[in-house]
């Protein structure tokens, strides 16, 4: 005999069945399964996609693009992975570009920052390019970011992953949090999980769970396609490719949504690193290139102290692109041990003075190219010649005009010239001379000669590591000449120097 439960009783039994899992679901939330960990301000609410999923919210009449349509506009930008919209991807999506949208906007001008070097390290290492986009789903490219669980960065690496790739935690560094050690490490440990499962999807979930927890879903359900083992993985990490597959379609089509960029400073964008053993502090940075100290901090925020300690292995150092010419000249004349140099110096040279830090070329196209193809040739990246010039399309056509923006760059920083007091005075008035033609000259019409006029002195006050040939050469001197005037062999932080004026 079959007995069948009333109406009511089925209502509540599914009531009671939708509520453990809801809870089941929560709890894994706080339970990280991850190797790598989330930020703790993570790209998309993973939350609110969960009970999208979980009340089977409609794809129609939901007042959001269809899958059909997302997915037409993810195909226009290629990927290395099979890009698929499912609900979950449409949730994380939506939940972006319509409830957290000020987040996005922060989020889209870091990548001006980051995305140059993210691209630089992928291909050292043979990585696509399009992962850059998982350092938006780790730490919505928050370089300081430290998840529940201990992660840290713009790649959320925890500890014992980040030592595998020779990133250090001390009390005065966090290679973590160091943009250039953290991409090279991220890019390396991409490739590696990639040579392990020969499949970008797969790595990338190893990448959040770690090798083991794919390898078990892959026994588990006999298959090694991602999306017939997202059944098998936590919960945190069934839904990463999706968030991944979101976090591509934002970065490429916020526009779209009403959603804007807050692109930073050029200074922020144009960047380039170079790896320090000496010990300097960011105000030495700042005095030695002319850029203030809080740029200097804003871009290496893997330092701890404001200070960039001495090494063995080297710190990778990043200052605006345009300054790099000046610290290197620093860094040579505090260094004994080593000399440094430019990789190519006949790329920092400036065409063009501009408003002194930065000047404009614009550029009428001969040919139509893409823009990732024209700013290869050009030495760019697509996102900068995209965000200075408006653009939404990914070509550039023929006779189009664009503008692109080039640093001015400084040779070496000067410091302020202190003017003797009364060197400014009025000199006497010249007497007019009387008008004559040519060839009708004598001596009678020569001025009279004037008396000698008294030498003008500067001043100039030493500043930290600057030797006596680092103040000539900023004055066109010679080092004896300042040793004469001031009566000194050598010099030392802070005395003040009595130079003459040319």
């Amino acid at each position: 005999m079959v007995i069948t439960p009333s109406p009511h009783k089925i209502v509540l039994l599914r009531m009671t069945e939708l509520k453990l899992f809801s809870l089941i679901i929560l709890l894994s939330l706080f339970q990280s399964a991850s190797v790598n960990g989330q930020s703790e301000e993570p790209v998309i609410g993973e939350l609110e996609v969960i009970e999208d999923s979980i009340t089977t919210l409609a794809e129609k009449g939901d007042g959001f693009l269809s899958g059909d349509e997302l997915l037409s506009r993810l195909e226009s930008v290629g990927s290395c992975l099979d890009l698929r919209v499912t609900d979950v991807v449409r949730g994380y999506i939506r939940n972006y570009v319509n409830r957290n949208s000020e987040k996005a906007s922060l989020m889209l001008g870091r990548r001006l920052t980051y995305f140059p070097l993210y691209e630089e390290k992928m291909r050292q290492y043979g990585v696509p390019e399009d992962l850059k986009y998982l350092s938006v789903v780790e730490s919505a490219l928050n370089a300081k970011a430290v998840s529940r669980v201990g992660a840290t960065g713009l790649w959320q690496f925890m500890p014992s992953t980040g030592g595998e790739y020779g990133l250090h935690n001390n009390s005065t560094v966090e290679d973590r949090s160091n943009p250039v050690k953290s991409t090279d490490a991220a890019a390396r440990h991409l490739r590696d999980l990639y040579k392990m499962f020969d499949d970008w999807a797969l790595a990338l979930a190893a990448y959040n769970s770690g090798a083991g927890r794919v390898n078990s879903a892959i026994k588990r359900a006999g298959s090694r396609d991602f999306w017939q083992i997202q059944k098998f993985l936590p919960v945190e990490t069934r839904n990463y490719v999706p968030a991944f597959i979101a976090a591509t379609y934002l970065c490429n089509f916020y526009y779209l949504h009403g959603v804007s960029s807050y692109d930073p400073d050029l200074d922020l964008q144009l960047t380039d690193y170079i790896n320090v053993y000496e010990g300097i502090s960011f105000q030495d940075i700042a005095d030695a290139t002319g850029i203030s100290a809080d740029v200097v901090k804003e871009l290496n925020p893997g330092f701890k102290r404001d200070y960039v300690p001495p090494t063995t292995d080297g710190n990778y150092v990043v200052i605006p692109k345009r300054v790099m010419p000046a610290f290197v000249r620093y860094l040579n004349s505090i260094s004994s041990a080593r000399s440094y140099k430019l990789d190519k110096p006949e790329e920092y040279t400036s065409r063009d003075m501009g408003n002194g830090r930065y000047w404009e070329s614009k550029v009428t196209m001969r040919e139509s190219l893409s823009i990732k193809e024209y700013a290869r040739r050009a030495g760019l990246c697509a996102e900068h010649v995209k965000a200075w010039n408006n653009l939404t399309d990914d070509y550039l056509n023929l006779g189009q005009k664009i503008v692109l923006h080039r640093p001015v760059y400084v040779q070496k920083h000067s410091a302020v010239k202190i003017e003797m007091p009364g060197s400014q005075e009025k000199k006497p008035a010249q007497p007019p001379a009387r008008s004559q033609s040519p060839g009708n000259i004598s001596s009678e019409s020569q001025p009279a000669p004037q008396p000698a006029e008294a030498p003008r002195w500067l001043y100039h006050v030493v500043r930290r590591n600057e030797s006596l040939e680092d103040i000539a050469r900023l004055y066109s001197t010679s080092t004896e000449g300042i040793r004469r005037l001031n009566d000194c062999s050598k010099v030392k932080f802070g005395d003040r120097l009595k130079i003459r004026s040319l």
